[in-house]
């Protein structure tokens, strides 16, 4: 789910930016969308800048199947992309001033991240006269893709008014889309016995699941297997700190105590980890701090400290996690965040597969964009 929601942010990224240098007074075509229009330029562009996605999707582009497999699925997503403004408009929808002005905003700075990132290039190739450097440069982009910085803000902010109006349409269609109490329990149910045959196998699954989680990419863990405990740590600055730490805890001092005097980690400071950091194997901690961590084989033991780019940090096992499933009402607002987000984007998604299944509004020229990808 991640992999899916990866390209496809880079697919609306590369939209927005391959039709700044596509601007050419004739196209050629890869497909239509309505009026809407899907230039090979567009497509190239795409490809050229996805093309390390491609292995993550089972496309081997080093084979002419690979590389069409890949292109065509590119095709897929910015036909979508397109087929979304047509319905959009189609719609009828207008823009209110103030949502004009955010288009505008938003195709302003894109403008802005554009030109940076000429002056990037020309900083990163050493030139002398930067800003000058990265004039030439941008000149030289405009040139190449016949076009001119008016045309260029002027196409940047019809890319905003689209997918302001594409978002505004979308909001309308899904407007009492939701998924009720009883369905939500449901996938509760469904999830804490999918997390439990998944964690019980591969514990440092765990991990992974709630990491992801994180990003919004799957559902928050709603279970704990076996074999995880957790730890506190007083994390401070300097070696020196770091001795003085350790040698007053041997000497009896208390734990806690010291962390209140010395401890840096804002993690420690709230109730957020009060009952400290879940460790296990697979853990997405710094390789030092977990190694330390993973070496604590009893509650109540104290590593010594070690280094990290964060510092140095003295780690304390305070207990033992056993097992246990989390109860819907401790997850109850991540869950149903996540579920409900996840409901609306297929129900989304199925409508606008309905809408590229109209073979009268899609049209593909295969012969324009059969070399995309072969050199």
């Amino acid at each position: 789910m991640k992999l899916n929601k990866t390209i496809a942010l880079a697919v609306v990224m590369l939209l927005a930016v391959t039709s700044l240098f596509g601007c050419q007074s004739k196209p050629v075509l890869a497909a239509t969308v309505g009026d809407q229009e899907v230039t090979v330029t567009q497509l190239k562009s795409s490809y050229t800048n996805s093309l390390s996605y491609a292995s993550a999707y089972g496309y081997d582009t080093s084979t002419d199947e690979g590389i069409e497999g890949f292109r065509n699925y590119l095709l897929d997503n910015l036909i979508s992309s397109a087929m979304k403004v047509y319905q959009a408009k189609q719609a009828g929808l207008t823009l209110t001033d103030e949502e004009m002005t955010a288009a505008k905003e938003t195709a302003q700075t894109n403008y802005d991240d554009t030109v940076q990132n000429f002056v990037d290039q020309a900083t990163s190739a050493g030139a002398t006269n930067v800003e000058a450097y990265a004039k030439t440069l941008f000149t030289k982009a405009l040139v190449q893709n016949k076009t001119t910085v008016k045309k260029l803000k002027a196409q940047m902010l019809d890319d905003a008014i689209n997918q302001t109006l594409v978002s505004k349409h979308k909001d309308a269609l899904l407007e009492g889309v939701a998924l009720t109490d009883d369905e939500l329990l449901s996938k509760y149910t469904e999830e804490l016995a999918s997390q439990k045959a998944l964690f019980d196998a591969t514990p440092s699954q765990y991990f992974t699941y709630d990491t992801y989680a994180q990003y919004g990419y799957n559902a928050p863990p709603v279970y704990v297997p076996d074999g995880f405990f957790r730890v506190r740590q007083i994390l401070v600055a300097d070696e020196e700190t770091a001795l003085l730490v350790k040698q007053k805890l041997d000497a009896g001092e208390d734990f806690e105590a010291l962390l209140t005097e010395y401890n840096t980690d804002p993690g420690m400071q709230g109730d957020t980890y009060a009952d400290g950091y879940l460790v296990g194997e697979g853990a997405s901690f710094v390789e030092s701090f977990l190694t330390a961590a993973l070496a604590l084989t009893e509650n109540g033991q104290v590593s010594n400290p070690v280094q990290s780019d964060y510092g140095w940090h003295i780690i304390k096992r305070v207990s033992t996690e056993p097992a246990h499933e989390i109860a819907y009402e401790d997850v109850k607002a991540a869950f149903d965040t996540y579920e409900q987000a996840m409901y609306q984007s297929q129900y989304y998604s199925d409508i606008v597969s309905a809408w590229i299944a109209d073979e009268t509004l899609v049209t593909r020229y295969p012969d324009n964009y059969a070399s995309v990808g072969k050199s």
